[in-house]
């Protein structure tokens, strides 16, 4: 299954779903008012209302469950040192950590890497339901972040 939004295209593996909108707002006060893509993408079924960073989502996350956001940052962070990985990155399980999560939740590990695709600056938070499931879940997350497209 595919899912588009003007300049991002996420081609799905069986049993992931997604959404994109245009929720995520910028703190850069010169790109004031713009609004910029969210994208949320998990192995589990996405309640209707979540935060930029999951929440909502995160709090119904069991064992097997993978969630990932990818939230797009102000234009002026293009190229800039945080952003400086070029293309959608790759993770490795040694990069979940449960220290890692915007907010801990007994159980889950997460990531946060920022980089740079095509000129847009994004930041990407990847949790995974079970920290014990890292070696076993971050290829199939990885097999989800290969298969975005970013114009």
């Amino acid at each position: 299954m595919k899912v588009t939004a003007p300049g991002i295209t996420i081609d799905l593996p069986p049993g992931w779903e997604a959404e994109i909108d245009s929720g995520a707002g910028v703190e850069d006060a010169r790109d004031v008012g713009v609004q910029t893509p969210r994208v949320h993408i998990g192995n589990f079924p996405l309640p209707a209302v979540r935060g930029d960073f999951g929440s909502g989502a995160v709090e119904q996350m069991i064992g097997g469950d993978a969630l990932v956001c990818l939230l797009e940052e102000a234009p002026a962070a293009a190229g800039s040192e945080l952003h400086s990985h070029r293309g959608v990155p790759r993770l490795s399980p040694e990069q979940f950590s449960p220290h890692a999560m915007q907010r801990p939740l007994h159980g889950q590990s997460g990531t946060q890497v920022f980089f740079t695709e095509n000129g847009r600056a994004f930041v990407l938070y990847a949790v995974l339901g079970s920290h014990a499931s890292r070696t076993s879940m971050v290829p199939e997350i990885n097999d989800v972040l290969a298969r975005i497209a970013i114009d």
